[in-house]
């Protein structure tokens, strides 16, 4: 007799007030199988895994595990049972070790009933190991650790808690390739001792991958399951936005170099994190600037806009040089805005459109008390120049999906406009339709002779909206060229 799959969801559906988010859609999972689950914000992805991990509760539909009926209303009650749910955002505590993180909140007792820690080293080192993660000092704080170990840190304490089924969340959005690869081999590790990973990503060259079956969801309905075999990544991107990927992805349209002058130049600029870095960046020129976490893009991203120090060099916007020490404010009122990699971190999840749009700006538009009127006739055009979504300024920016939150953080530096954008991971943890609509807006600012600095670990990102590229590589730059013949293979070899 057949054995019944691990997990089978059928005709489920779930609403949110008048909102449809799920509508009849069905989903299995079979032990020891990765299957991927793929689709555009808004699809429904998160919310058929919040229904699996007990987050949400269905409102139509079966739900079985190992061929039960169940129904959760906790995520402790999907633990118990074991399904567990690693987040996007990771829930670690950076200054307690390795081993007190695998534990968190289940803390091993010897039968005096006091905290064994030996116990949860030795088993925590132990688990590791069978992971192919010995290497990791259990001992050491797990903040000291890049985020690909961080990551496994979570991926074990989900283990440790009994789970058998795992659901990664975009699980490499923040790794470096070679911590994508240590995931890869993880996921291959889980595959061999029977448990069973839903994997969700935009990321679909790694869904192909890893994944056996992929499942992918539009508009809240089930368009198709396949297998890996049976699919490639044209048929995947096709399935997800309903219409052809050149639909998605329009060409770069290469600029006119005759009539330019420089916007940014940045001279031999020095950091403890990176060295000797000279670039500029002309009137109407995106340059991407590519390379793994950790390279010092990001580093040098803060550093051109004031936030992060630098111990010599020169910053220079529209022949205006930048004193040895200068603030962000100064930076912003000589014409440069900044787009950090965290949305989350950069914008105020809890408040109004127009309250994000203009904050980098009160000092200019209010003193002791902001004017709101003048705050809301600021907001309502940009976010209609960026094609926010929806475009009403007192909407709350956290209820939207992570491309419009984008443009909302993309739509802040329109109100007074400046010279130069620097936008560091301007697509991260973006669907194929959004990243294009990002990509779009990007365009749009160098057509209209802004200069873009585009700063990602996603060469993908890079190659489709830079004209010029520099790739940096443990602090440095290792190549300058011109976005002519280039592919992700070049860029991967680079770095």
């Amino acid at each position: 007799m057949e054995k019944p799959p691990v997990i089978q969801l059928s005709h489920i559906t779930k609403r949110f007030g008048t909102l449809t988010a799920l509508e009849d859609v069905d989903f299995d999972l079979r032990e020891g199988e990765t299957h991927a689950l793929v689709g555009e914000n808004g699809a429904g992805k998160s919310t058929l895994m919040r229904i699996l991990a007990g987050i949400y509760t269905r409102d139509e539909g079966d739900f079985l595990l190992n061929g039960q009926p169940v129904h959760l209303s906790s995520p402790h009650d999907a633990l118990r049972l074991g399904i567990g749910m690693i987040h996007q955002e990771l829930s670690v505590m950076p200054e307690l070790s390795v081993a007190e993180n695998v534990f968190l909140g289940r803390q091993l007792t010897t039968r005096f009933g006091m905290i064994d820690w030996r116990k949860m080293e030795e088993v925590a080192h132990q688990e590791l190991t069978n992971l192919g993660f010995g290497d990791i000092d259990v001992r050491r704080p797990l903040g000291k650790y890049a985020i690909g170990i961080q990551q496994v840190v979570e991926v074990l304490r989900v283990i440790v808690s009994g789970a058998r089924v795992l659901i990664m969340d975009e699980p490499t959005s923040s790794l470096s390739p070679a911590e994508v690869e240590r995931l890869i081999a993880l996921i291959a590790v889980l595959r061999e001792s029977k448990r069973s990973v839903i994997y969700i990503s935009h990321f679909l060259e790694e869904v192909m991958r890893v994944a056996d079956r992929i499942t992918v969801l539009r508009d809240g309905r089930k368009v198709a399951t396949l297998e890996k075999s049976q699919t490639n990544l044209h048929e995947l991107v096709t399935l997800i936005l309903g219409r052809e990927i050149n639909a998605a992805l329009p060409p770069v349209v290469q600029h006119k170099t005759d009539e330019e002058h420089t916007l940014l130049d940045v001279s031999h600029l020095t950091s403890d994190v990176f060295d000797d870095l000279s670039f500029n960046v002309k009137e109407g020129e995106v340059v991407g600037i590519y390379g793994p976490v950790g390279c010092g893009h990001f580093d040098l991203g803060r550093a051109i806009f004031g936030i992060y120090r630098c111990d010599s060099g020169t910053i220079s916007v529209n022949g205006k040089r930048f004193p040895r020490s200068f603030s962000a404010r100064f930076a912003i009122q000589s014409g440069l805005a900044y787009a950090t990699e965290s949305r989350r971190k950069s914008l105020l999840m809890e408040e109004s459109n127009y309250r994000n749009v203009t904050m980098p700006h009160l000092f200019r538009i209010g003193r002791l008390i902001p004017r709101r009127e003048q705050e809301m006739e600021i907001s309502r055009p940009v976010l209609n120049v960026v094609g926010a979504h929806p475009a009403d300024p007192e909407y709350i920016t956290g209820r939207m999906s992570g491309g419009n939150q984008q443009k909302v953080a993309i739509a802040r530096w329109l109100t007074f406009p400046p010279k130069v954008f620097i936008m560091s991971e301007p697509t991260r943890g973006m669907d194929v339709g959004a990243k294009s609509e990002v990509l779009g807006v990007l365009r749009k600012f160098r057509n209209e002779g802004y200069g873009v600095v585009v700063i990602s670990t996603e060469p993908e990102t890079i190659l489709a909206v830079s004209d010029r590229i520099l790739v940096m590589s443990h602090g440095k730059i290792v190549a300058r060229m011109e976005n002519k013949d280039l592919n992700k293979d070049v860029l991967m070899r680079l770095i």
